[in-house]
């Protein structure tokens, strides 16, 4: 360890050799933890098995936050954990030494717990910094869906005449967009909302987060011109008021349509089937 650092907290046993160091790296500005055992430090397999556990955590801590609160936070956790087993085992050694022969670590449950809670605050962590990444790329999605209705609406309006205000297009692009971004802070709100493990955990940095939230608000950007779409074509039967009323449900319905994915799909299947149902109805 040739980098300069500031100890945090640190154990070395006396009876078997073993160490443990938490410490800040001033270089890098981050915390570090790393610790040491000897070849010859024999132990038996759960206490192995659960220091092979902290240890995983402590390197998925390592790649996942590069710095910050949760990155201490967290190292903690496993330092305590680690220097409990290393702690325990020092105890052993020191009782068998004495002549104590049936001498067993008797703080393995605790341990097992505190691993535990150290392996769920990780996941905790790691949800919240995939979240508010993702919601960075729904704002860039939302952005682009913008930026990409304005460019179809000025396009539209040199077409001849489609029946619909251009605009009013470009208005159901944004009110799918926003439903998109509402569906998103309401999971995020109640708590519902969980990414993948491959999104939250160091498998994947920032690009594939704010590209997976940017997809979202054109999702339901285009769900709500859809719905519009069909509603507007007659393939979907419903008399809609005219005048200030019909547009205000319009928007509405471009809102529901990209607030919930699984009612756009269900307007999707049921538009497949009334399109498959009328050749037959005529042939009959």
């Amino acid at each position: 360890m040739n980098e300069p650092h500031t100890p945090i907290e640190r154990y070395e046993g006396t009876c078997i050799a073993v160490s443990i160091e938490l410490y800040r790296n001033e270089s890098e500005k981050r915390d570090r933890l790393e610790f040491s055992v000897a070849p010859d430090v024999r132990m038996p397999q759960d206490i192995e098995e659960l220091l092979f556990r902290a240890y995983t955590l402590s390197r998925q801590v390592h790649l996942t936050f590069t710095s910050g609160r949760d990155r201490s936070l967290c190292l903690q956790m496993v330092y305590g954990v680690i220097s409990g087993i290393f702690r325990e085992l020092d105890r052993e050694a020191a009782m068998r030494k004495a002549g104590h022969d049936n001498v067993k670590c008797s703080q393995m449950k605790y341990l097992e717990t505190a691993c535990k809670r150290a392996e769920a605050y990780f996941a905790r962590a790691s949800q919240r910094r995939a979240q508010l990444r993702y919601l960075g790329g729904l704002g860039v999605g939302l952005l682009l869906t913008s930026a990409a209705g304005t460019g179809m609406t000025l396009g539209l309006e040199a077409v001849p005449e489609t029946g619909d205000s251009p605009w009013m297009l470009f208005a159901m692009l944004l009110a799918g967009g926003l439903g998109a971004v509402l569906s998103v802070l309401f999971g995020m709100t109640s708590g519902n909302l969980k990414l993948h493990t491959l999104f939250a955990h160091a498998e994947s940095g920032i690009g594939p987060l704010v590209a997976a939230g940017a997809l979202r608000p054109l999702v339901g950007a285009l769900s709500g011109l859809l719905a519009y779409v069909l509603l507007q074509s007659g393939i979907v039967p419903l008399e809609v008021a005219e005048g200030a009323q019909g547009t205000h449900f319009f928007i509405a319905l471009a809102i529901v349509a990209g607030f919930s994915e699984r009612w756009t799909r269900g307007l999707l299947a049921g538009t497949e089937e009334r399109l498959q149902a009328a050749p037959a109805a005529k042939a009959g």
